[in-house]
């Protein structure tokens, strides 16, 4: 029987199809047919079919899992049409976290293949997982031991203390009866009582209790870092929760030394490898904080510039601004909220703590040129879900405070940098025209972002909502722009924020208006510093 060259080739084709679709995902026989048939890697016209023995999913050696998209790199070989050698990526794939050499993957258009050795240097995802799984638990394992053995250490603490009074009493008593005979002191033992409990211990507990790094600033360890720093926005700027160190036991809290957390008291620092911007912080809280009025600002507690750290990247490297630390800001409430805007007690206690660190800003001759809803906190108020839950404002805001003065500049002088949501219309101009950076500072271009930062306090959501930096500058510009603040409920506070918007800047209320307006006076706010 004699067979064509044609009939041969059809049936090599044929075969190499059947193969194909035996580890692709499931297709339509029509779709099979009108596939391409690879060529042989030769270049030689013919069709290219891996061996007939071949058996299994591709295989992918020297792989490595790229985790911003969830897909494999590697080398692929016993692929139905890439010929073998060739370097292939994955489409994503399901739980990319649990990949392991000599483990078959399935991405998530359905193709499968069997990792082979992964790439030198490259981590295997599933043991990572493990190892950290393993970590997570031992912590957990160390943090239950250290409270056990703090809390056996404490009741052992407790029974010598109680010991010695029970023993100081019965001296007393022989002492009445028997006048010649000296009793044995006990004050020392009790004295001493609390101090037998274990420094380590202590360490251990603290890590876990307060997510402490091990890192620290200032001198002699004044300070212990802990979880993860926040960035500053827009800036090198690194926010960090701290904690004075305990003097004799200095990697723990100090107030901690019974095990107490309560009684410890968190920090804020702020850590900049910008030492002039720093500096000019620094010097702008001292000014703020020492002028006619004090304002509602966060109290600074330091400011060391170069700060040793037990940590090369940041020894010397960095300056170290201290400050009261804040559970929240109005920002992150708003957003708990889902919508729902500020009202009653607490819309006046937020406004009217705005308008006094303004006050305070306006009287030292400063401009602040940053206020917005991210740069006002809450202090001393662990009330925050009940914040949330609050629809009507009665329980108020007293502990709103400012934060972040690295922005500050004198009256007259020129903007460092600026915030798109926060700037008035005479800057987005100036700014779009070329001379942002000369443009002369006046105290009205704070009442605009103080109106902006109502309004958004009062509906629950940014005037410009939804709209980035560029189009806001440039919505800013345009020639019809004009506040609309029909949104605002109140009355009062809506004829307020429609004066603080005038694109008219020397139609914008003074701070000592903003304060005298009706919204404040007539609506139960209670004393202002004017």
């Amino acid at each position: 029987m004699r067979v064509s060259k044609a009939t041969v080739m059809a049936a090599i084709a044929t075969s190499c199809i059947h193969f194909v679709a035996a580890f692709a995902p499931p297709r339509t026989f029509s779709s099979v047919v009108a596939s391409p048939i690879s060529t042989s890697p030769s270049g030689d016209g013919n069709v290219y079919c891996p061996p007939l023995s071949a058996a299994g999913p591709p295989i992918i050696s020297n792989w490595r899992l790229e985790p911003s998209k969830g897909t494999v790199s590697g080398v692929v070989t016993n692929h139905p049409t890439i010929p073998d050698g060739n370097r292939i990526t994955t489409s994503p794939v399901k739980n990319p976290n649990g990949l392991n050499e000599n483990s078959v993957v399935q991405t998530r258009s359905g193709s499968k293949y069997k990792l082979s050795n992964v790439a030198y240097g490259a981590k295997v995802p599933a043991l990572e997982a493990k190892r950290a799984k393993e970590k997570a638990a031992q912590d957990a394992r160390s943090a239950a031991e250290a409270k056990k053995k703090l809390a056996e250490e404490k009741k052992a603490a407790e029974a010598a203390a109680a010991a010695a009074k029970k023993a100081a009493v019965a001296a007393t008593a022989a002492k009445k009866s028997t006048p010649l005979k000296a009793p044995a002191k006990a004050t020392p033992v009790a004295a001493t009582a609390s101090s037998q409990v274990s420094p380590a211990a202590l360490r251990k507990l603290a890590r876990s209790t307060f997510s402490l790094t091990g890192d620290t600033v200032g001198p002699n360890g004044k300070y212990l870092l802990a979880g993860k720093p926040r960035q500053s926005s827009g800036r090198a700027a690194k926010i960090w929760t701290a904690y004075v160190a305990d003097p004799n036991i200095p990697d723990i809290p100090a107030g901690f030394d019974n095990g107490d957390a309560s009684g410890v008291k968190q920090l804020t620092i702020k850590l900049s490898p910008d030492f002039e911007r720093l500096r000019l912080e620094d010097s702008n809280y001292n000014k703020v904080q020492s002028g006619l009025f004090m304002g509602r600002f966060v109290k600074k507690m330091d400011y060391i510039t170069g700060v040793p750290s037990n940590n090369r990247a940041l020894n010397g490297k960095v300056s170290a601004l201290v400050i009261e630390a804040g559970q929240y800001d109005l920002k992150a409430l708003l957003a708990a909220r889902k919508g729902q805007p500020l009202r009653g007690r607490a819309l006046r206690d937020a406004a009217a703590s705005a308008g006094q660190c303004i006050q305070a800003v306006h009287s030292s001759n400063l401009v602040w040129t940053d206020l917005k809803t991210e740069n006002f906190v809450v202090v001393n108020n662990d009330n925050f879900n009940q914040e949330v839950m609050d629809t009507k404002g009665s329980m108020g805001l007293p502990g709103v405070k400012g934060i972040d003065l690295e922005s500050v500049i004198a009256k007259g002088g020129n903007p460092i940098d600026y915030s798109p949501e926060a700037c008035p219309p005479e800057f987005a101009k100036a700014f779009m025209a070329g001379y942002g950076e000369d443009f002369v500072l006046e105290y009205s271009y704070d009442i605009w972002s103080l109106g902006m930062m109502l309004y958004e306090l009062s509906t629950g959501k940014p005037y410009f909502e939804k709209k980035s930096p560029n189009i806001v500058t440039k919505l800013l510009c345009e020639d019809t722009f004009g506040a609309d603040v029909s949104a605002v409920p109140d009355a009062k506070l809506r004829d307020l924020i429609a004066k603080c918007l005038s694109l008219d800047p020397r139609k914008r209320p003074d701070i000592t208006g903003f304060l005298l307006h009706p919204y404040f006076l007539t609506t139960g706010i209670g004393p202002i510093s004017f």
